[in-house]
């Protein structure tokens, strides 16, 4: 029996963190595992709660592998988890970029949960900016967020508070320069809600994932007037990871989970549960990243997607 099939008649959902946390119990004999998750299933809030997405979907299979532990999931946004892992020691949270700042109050896992297509700049084609952006692309068709930030003055970019955009585009984000130009949207909402700025034009662009911006665009997909470019700052794939609490406990936890990865990463499910979440168009490129970060050799079947692609998310 799966971590899921087993989760589904015990769920027992109660207030926690200022109402930012759902709680679903799952009994098993040993050592407590806290599991935090931002996955929108887990959220009873949230639209799309219905629906299974990768993030989840891994998370079941890595927890199959922990039945030694006594599992409790918590949904909680990235700072309520943040602040979990520092006051709980046995406490895990998963689909985490890593940075120098999250490593002072976590251990990390070697491997990651998860893989996804890299950030985009994402506007609208009547956008008062849309020629600008184009004349910026460069030879790999990647638009620099430094040079828009420098050549586009009063432009409005909207971030998600608590998200690290990784690398360089953090240190924009930071920047006294650059503070201006940047709207930081908070709440339970985040994601969803940063993406209904854009549509409603209440922001002139967004960094996001395409397998969040497929989930919560509030047309379905059928806005033509809405693309997006890559960004020169962002990998073309970025790894989320699994961070726990910086206690002897989490440091149990993230070495045991390690070797659940490891060996379920060789494991056709894990595969497709990474093939599924893509556009068909970028199933051959994801399948020679996951080789490589897993060190595998998958090659792709036919699959068939157990819900819309492209959903998932990662911060």
């Amino acid at each position: 029996m799966s971590f899921f099939t087993s989760l589904m008649p015990k769920l027992v959902i109660w207030p926690l963190v200022a109402s930012l946390c759902a709680g679903f119990s799952f009994t098993a004999k040993g050592q407590e595992l806290l599991w935090l998750t931002h996955s929108s299933f887990f959220n009873p809030n949230e639209k799309h709660s219905q629906s299974m997405d990768i993030m989840g979907e891994t998370m079941t299979m890595i927890l199959d592998g922990l039945g030694d532990y006594q599992t409790r999931v918590l949904y909680a946004n990235t700072n309520s988890a943040f602040n979990l892992l520092k006051s709980k020691s046995h406490a895990c949270t998963g689909n985490k970029t890593l940075s120098e700042q999250r490593l002072k109050f976590s251990y990390a896992s070697k491997y990651p949960q998860s893989i996804y297509p890299g950030l985009r700049l994402y506007l609208k084609k009547n956008s008062p900016y849309f020629k600008k952006i184009k004349e910026l692309l460069d030879k790999h068709q990647a638009i620099s967020v430094e040079q828009a930030l420098t050549q586009i003055k009063d432009a409005k970019f909207g971030v998600v508070n608590g998200r690290s955009y990784t690398g360089q585009l953090d240190k924009l984000i930071s920047a006294p320069t650059w503070k201006k130009h940047f709207w930081s949207r908070s709440g339970e909402d985040m994601a969803s809600g940063i993406i209904d700025m854009l549509f409603a034009e209440r922001v002139d662009f967004i960094f996001e994932y395409p397998s969040i911006f497929d989930r919560y665009r509030p047309d379905g997909g059928e806005n033509p007037l809405i693309t997006s470019f890559a960004i020169a700052e962002s990998p073309p794939y970025v790894l989320g990871y699994i961070l726990c609490s910086k206690t002897p406990q989490g440091l149990a936890l993230v070495n045991k989970i390690d070797k659940v990865i490891e060996k379920i990463s060789r494991a056709d499910d894990y595969f497709n549960s990474h093939i599924n979440w893509v556009s068909e168009s970028a199933r051959q490129d994801m399948a020679r990243y996951y080789n490589q970060v897993y060190g595998t050799s998958k090659h792709i079947q036919q699959v068939t997607p157990t819900s819309s692609p492209n959903s998932g998310q990662q911060e």
